[in-house]
Protein backbone atom coordinates (compact mmCIF):
# COMPACT_ATOMS: atom_id res chain seq x y z
CA UNK A 1 0.00 0.00 0.00
CA UNK A 2 3.09 1.62 0.78
CA UNK A 3 4.75 1.82 -2.60
CA UNK A 4 1.49 2.20 -4.53
CA UNK A 5 1.44 5.42 -2.57
CA UNK A 6 4.81 6.36 -3.66
CA UNK A 7 4.31 5.53 -6.91
CA UNK A 8 1.43 7.93 -6.75
CA UNK A 9 3.42 10.48 -5.48
CA UNK A 10 5.96 9.91 -8.35
CA UNK A 11 4.31 9.79 -10.90
CA UNK A 12 2.10 12.94 -10.93
CA UNK A 13 5.12 14.73 -9.43
CA UNK A 14 4.80 17.48 -11.88
CA UNK A 15 1.58 18.32 -10.56
CA UNK A 16 2.63 19.28 -7.17
CA UNK A 17 5.52 21.64 -5.32
CA UNK A 18 8.12 19.68 -2.77
CA UNK A 19 6.17 21.45 0.28
CA UNK A 20 2.85 19.32 -0.45
CA UNK A 21 4.83 16.47 -1.19
CA UNK A 22 6.70 16.37 1.81
CA UNK A 23 3.41 17.09 3.82
CA UNK A 24 1.60 14.00 1.83
CA UNK A 25 4.66 11.71 2.60
CA UNK A 26 4.55 12.34 6.32
CA UNK A 27 1.15 11.88 5.91
CA UNK A 28 1.79 8.30 4.83
CA UNK A 29 4.83 7.52 7.20
CA UNK A 30 7.02 7.00 4.08
CA UNK A 31 10.63 8.31 3.57
CA UNK A 32 10.81 11.35 1.95
CA UNK A 33 12.64 10.12 -1.86
CA UNK A 34 15.41 12.64 -2.94
CA UNK A 35 14.01 14.32 -6.07
CA UNK A 36 15.68 17.59 -7.25
CA UNK A 37 12.74 20.36 -7.17
CA UNK A 38 11.70 21.53 -10.33
CA UNK A 39 9.35 24.35 -11.26
CA UNK A 40 6.01 23.20 -13.74
CA UNK A 41 6.81 26.85 -15.10
CA UNK A 42 10.49 25.95 -15.75
CA UNK A 43 9.58 22.33 -17.08
CA UNK A 44 9.49 21.78 -20.66
CA UNK A 45 7.05 19.21 -22.13
CA UNK A 46 8.46 16.28 -23.70
CA UNK A 47 6.04 16.41 -27.02
CA UNK A 48 6.65 13.30 -29.40
CA UNK A 49 7.18 13.59 -32.99
CA UNK A 50 4.12 10.96 -33.56
CA UNK A 51 1.66 13.92 -31.97
CA UNK A 52 3.09 16.45 -34.17
CA UNK A 53 2.83 14.54 -37.11
CA UNK A 54 -0.87 13.79 -36.07
CA UNK A 55 -1.98 17.45 -35.09
CA UNK A 56 -3.41 19.62 -38.14
CA UNK A 57 -1.55 22.52 -39.12
CA UNK A 58 -4.34 25.91 -39.92
CA UNK A 59 -2.96 27.53 -43.29
CA UNK A 60 -4.74 30.39 -44.58
CA UNK A 61 -6.62 28.97 -47.21
CA UNK A 62 -8.58 27.00 -44.31
CA UNK A 63 -9.55 29.90 -42.70
CA UNK A 64 -13.33 30.74 -43.73
CA UNK A 65 -13.11 34.57 -43.79
CA UNK A 66 -16.80 36.37 -44.14
CA UNK A 67 -16.72 38.62 -47.21
CA UNK A 68 -16.73 42.38 -45.81
CA UNK A 69 -19.84 42.84 -47.97
CA UNK A 70 -21.52 40.23 -46.07
CA UNK A 71 -20.91 42.26 -43.47
CA UNK A 72 -21.84 45.65 -44.77
CA UNK A 73 -24.92 43.75 -46.38
CA UNK A 74 -26.09 43.08 -42.98
CA UNK A 75 -26.75 46.42 -41.21
CA UNK A 76 -29.36 47.77 -41.83
CA UNK A 77 -29.53 50.31 -44.70
CA UNK A 78 -30.81 53.75 -44.43
CA UNK A 79 -33.10 54.59 -47.66
CA UNK A 80 -32.96 58.26 -48.69
CA UNK A 81 -35.82 59.77 -49.25
CA UNK A 82 -35.54 59.59 -53.11
CA UNK A 83 -39.00 59.67 -53.75
CA UNK A 84 -39.96 62.78 -53.26
CA UNK A 85 -37.01 63.90 -55.42
CA UNK A 86 -37.29 61.73 -57.91
CA UNK A 87 -41.33 62.81 -58.58
CA UNK A 88 -40.23 66.63 -58.43
CA UNK A 89 -37.65 65.66 -60.98
CA UNK A 90 -40.32 64.06 -63.31
CA UNK A 91 -43.14 66.87 -62.84
CA UNK A 92 -40.22 69.43 -63.90
CA UNK A 93 -39.33 67.15 -67.16
CA UNK A 94 -43.13 67.10 -67.95
CA UNK A 95 -43.25 70.77 -67.35
CA UNK A 96 -40.32 71.99 -69.56
CA UNK A 97 -42.26 69.43 -72.35
CA UNK A 98 -46.18 70.40 -72.16
CA UNK A 99 -45.31 74.59 -72.01
CA UNK A 100 -43.22 74.22 -75.41
CA UNK A 101 -45.02 76.36 -77.67
CA UNK A 102 -47.60 77.05 -75.62
CA UNK A 103 -49.53 80.75 -75.51
CA UNK A 104 -50.70 83.18 -72.74
CA UNK A 105 -53.93 81.36 -72.23
CA UNK A 106 -52.99 77.87 -71.68
CA UNK A 107 -49.81 79.12 -69.67
CA UNK A 108 -52.49 80.68 -67.73
CA UNK A 109 -54.38 77.65 -67.14
CA UNK A 110 -51.28 75.00 -66.74
CA UNK A 111 -50.21 77.99 -63.81
CA UNK A 112 -54.02 77.95 -62.29
CA UNK A 113 -53.83 74.37 -61.57
CA UNK A 114 -50.68 74.07 -60.65
CA UNK A 115 -50.31 71.29 -58.19
CA UNK A 116 -46.12 70.81 -58.76
CA UNK A 117 -45.61 71.77 -55.03
CA UNK A 118 -47.14 72.23 -51.41
CA UNK A 119 -47.63 76.15 -51.86
CA UNK A 120 -50.79 74.76 -53.96
CA UNK A 121 -52.38 73.73 -50.32
CA UNK A 122 -52.89 76.68 -48.86
CA UNK A 123 -53.42 79.32 -51.85
CA UNK A 124 -56.24 81.32 -52.13
CA UNK A 125 -55.04 81.36 -55.84
CA UNK A 126 -52.29 81.55 -58.40
CA UNK A 127 -50.77 85.45 -59.08
CA UNK A 128 -49.09 85.14 -62.82
CA UNK A 129 -49.24 88.99 -64.01
CA UNK A 130 -49.80 92.32 -64.57
CA UNK A 131 -49.19 94.73 -67.24
CA UNK A 132 -48.61 95.02 -70.92
CA UNK A 133 -47.88 91.55 -72.70
CA UNK A 134 -46.31 92.66 -75.47
CA UNK A 135 -43.95 95.47 -73.00
CA UNK A 136 -40.72 96.08 -73.82
CA UNK A 137 -39.52 95.79 -70.12
CA UNK A 138 -40.06 93.39 -67.87
CA UNK A 139 -39.99 94.00 -63.79
CA UNK A 140 -39.47 90.06 -61.74
CA UNK A 141 -40.21 90.10 -58.38
CA UNK A 142 -40.11 87.14 -55.70
CA UNK A 143 -43.57 85.90 -54.56
CA UNK A 144 -47.04 86.58 -53.79
CA UNK A 145 -47.85 88.51 -50.41
CA UNK A 146 -50.86 88.25 -48.74
CA UNK A 147 -53.04 90.75 -51.17
CA UNK A 148 -51.79 89.31 -54.54
CA UNK A 149 -52.94 86.44 -53.07
CA UNK A 150 -55.98 87.87 -52.11
CA UNK A 151 -56.48 89.83 -55.67
CA UNK A 152 -54.69 87.04 -58.29
CA UNK A 153 -52.22 90.64 -59.24
CA UNK A 154 -48.15 90.61 -58.62
CA UNK A 155 -47.60 93.84 -56.72
CA UNK A 156 -50.63 95.05 -55.30
CA UNK A 157 -49.91 95.53 -51.82
CA UNK A 158 -46.97 98.50 -49.97
CA UNK A 159 -44.61 96.99 -52.32
CA UNK A 160 -46.36 97.02 -55.11
CA UNK A 161 -47.70 100.72 -54.22
CA UNK A 162 -43.44 101.40 -54.04
CA UNK A 163 -42.81 99.95 -56.91
CA UNK A 164 -45.33 102.05 -59.05
CA UNK A 165 -43.68 105.26 -57.77
CA UNK A 166 -40.61 103.49 -59.04
CA UNK A 167 -42.19 102.80 -62.68
CA UNK A 168 -43.59 105.96 -62.93
CA UNK A 169 -40.37 107.66 -62.13
CA UNK A 170 -38.98 106.17 -64.82
CA UNK A 171 -41.58 107.89 -67.23
CA UNK A 172 -43.41 104.61 -67.71
CA UNK A 173 -46.85 103.50 -67.59
CA UNK A 174 -47.27 100.50 -64.88
CA UNK A 175 -50.09 98.92 -67.41
CA UNK A 176 -49.23 99.92 -70.71
CA UNK A 177 -45.24 100.12 -70.96
CA UNK A 178 -44.25 97.17 -68.71
CA UNK A 179 -45.57 94.09 -67.95
CA UNK A 180 -44.80 92.74 -64.22
CA UNK A 181 -44.63 89.17 -62.68
CA UNK A 182 -42.63 86.70 -59.71
CA UNK A 183 -40.76 84.23 -59.82
CA UNK A 184 -43.30 82.05 -57.83
CA UNK A 185 -46.94 81.79 -58.21
CA UNK A 186 -48.24 80.91 -55.59
CA UNK A 187 -47.77 82.95 -51.62
CA UNK A 188 -45.22 81.05 -49.08
CA UNK A 189 -46.89 80.87 -45.77
CA UNK A 190 -46.41 84.26 -43.61
CA UNK A 191 -44.90 85.52 -45.99
CA UNK A 192 -41.25 83.40 -45.69
CA UNK A 193 -38.64 82.93 -48.74
CA UNK A 194 -39.68 80.57 -51.62
CA UNK A 195 -37.39 77.34 -50.78
CA UNK A 196 -35.68 76.06 -53.43
CA UNK A 197 -37.61 72.98 -54.64
CA UNK A 198 -40.77 75.61 -55.33
CA UNK A 199 -38.66 77.60 -56.97
CA UNK A 200 -37.75 75.25 -59.11
CA UNK A 201 -41.32 74.19 -59.66
CA UNK A 202 -42.40 77.25 -60.81
CA UNK A 203 -39.08 78.34 -62.69
CA UNK A 204 -40.10 77.45 -66.05
CA UNK A 205 -43.44 79.14 -66.04
CA UNK A 206 -41.41 82.14 -65.77
CA UNK A 207 -38.55 81.28 -68.69
CA UNK A 208 -42.16 80.68 -70.55
CA UNK A 209 -43.50 83.94 -69.85
CA UNK A 210 -39.85 85.78 -70.53
CA UNK A 211 -40.07 83.72 -73.84
CA UNK A 212 -43.47 84.80 -74.60
CA UNK A 213 -43.27 88.87 -73.51
CA UNK A 214 -39.62 88.82 -75.16
CA UNK A 215 -38.83 91.86 -73.46
CA UNK A 216 -35.99 94.59 -74.23
CA UNK A 217 -35.05 94.81 -70.64
CA UNK A 218 -35.35 92.42 -67.62
CA UNK A 219 -35.25 94.00 -63.90
CA UNK A 220 -35.03 91.83 -61.63
CA UNK A 221 -36.72 92.58 -57.47
CA UNK A 222 -34.72 90.89 -55.04
CA UNK A 223 -32.43 88.03 -54.97
CA UNK A 224 -34.46 85.32 -55.82
CA UNK A 225 -35.31 86.45 -59.01
CA UNK A 226 -31.51 87.49 -60.15
CA UNK A 227 -30.18 84.33 -59.08
CA UNK A 228 -32.78 81.83 -60.62
CA UNK A 229 -31.80 83.97 -64.30
CA UNK A 230 -28.76 83.78 -63.96
CA UNK A 231 -28.02 80.32 -61.91
CA UNK A 232 -25.80 82.37 -59.28
CA UNK A 233 -25.64 82.30 -55.64
CA UNK A 234 -23.54 85.95 -55.10
CA UNK A 235 -26.59 88.93 -53.05
CA UNK A 236 -27.84 91.54 -54.91
CA UNK A 237 -25.78 93.96 -53.38
CA UNK A 238 -22.78 91.91 -55.22
CA UNK A 239 -24.93 92.10 -58.66
CA UNK A 240 -26.60 95.45 -58.59
CA UNK A 241 -24.66 98.34 -60.44
CA UNK A 242 -23.90 96.41 -63.63
CA UNK A 243 -25.09 95.65 -66.50
CA UNK A 244 -25.84 91.52 -66.73
CA UNK A 245 -27.62 89.75 -69.55
CA UNK A 246 -30.18 86.90 -69.67
CA UNK A 247 -29.91 84.69 -73.12
CA UNK A 248 -29.17 87.98 -74.79
CA UNK A 249 -31.44 90.20 -72.49
CA UNK A 250 -30.23 93.20 -70.80
CA UNK A 251 -30.81 92.77 -67.03
CA UNK A 252 -30.70 94.97 -64.00
CA UNK A 253 -30.82 93.63 -60.46
CA UNK A 254 -31.72 95.61 -57.81
CA UNK A 255 -33.38 95.45 -54.28
CA UNK A 256 -36.94 94.23 -53.74
CA UNK A 257 -39.43 97.17 -52.91
CA UNK A 258 -40.15 95.11 -49.44
CA UNK A 259 -36.56 95.92 -48.73
CA UNK A 260 -36.61 99.48 -49.47
CA UNK A 261 -39.50 99.70 -47.20
CA UNK A 262 -37.80 98.40 -44.66
CA UNK A 263 -34.13 100.07 -45.77
CA UNK A 264 -34.62 103.65 -46.83
CA UNK A 265 -31.13 104.14 -46.90
CA UNK A 266 -31.05 101.89 -49.83
CA UNK A 267 -33.53 103.79 -52.16
CA UNK A 268 -30.95 105.79 -53.39
CA UNK A 269 -28.97 102.37 -54.86
CA UNK A 270 -32.02 101.58 -56.17
CA UNK A 271 -32.65 104.36 -58.36
CA UNK A 272 -29.24 104.42 -59.73
CA UNK A 273 -30.02 101.08 -60.56
CA UNK A 274 -33.02 102.41 -62.43
CA UNK A 275 -30.71 104.99 -63.78
CA UNK A 276 -28.77 102.52 -65.30
CA UNK A 277 -31.60 100.42 -66.72
CA UNK A 278 -32.62 103.28 -68.72
CA UNK A 279 -29.47 104.59 -69.95
CA UNK A 280 -28.88 101.00 -70.85
CA UNK A 281 -32.28 100.73 -73.01
CA UNK A 282 -31.44 103.81 -74.51
CA UNK A 283 -28.55 102.52 -75.99
CA UNK A 284 -29.82 98.82 -77.04
CA UNK A 285 -32.65 100.94 -78.95
CA UNK A 286 -30.30 103.26 -80.57
CA UNK A 287 -32.32 106.22 -79.54
CA UNK A 288 -30.82 109.26 -78.07
CA UNK A 289 -30.98 109.73 -74.30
Amino acid sequence: MQKNTLDLLIGNLWQVDTTKLTRLCQNAAIPLPQLRQQSILNSTPQIRSSEIAATPIITPSSIQLTPISAVVSAKPQLQEPRQNQDTQLVATAQLVNTLENINWEQLAHKVSICENCKLCENRTQTVLERGNRSARWMFIGEGPGEQEDLQGRPFVGASGQLLDKMIAAMKLDTEQDVYISNVIKCRPPRNRNPEPEEISSCKNYLLQQIKLVNPQMIITLGRYAVQTLLDTELAVGKLRGKVHHYQGIPLIATYHPSYLLRTPSAKKDAWDDLQLAMHSYTQAAGLSS
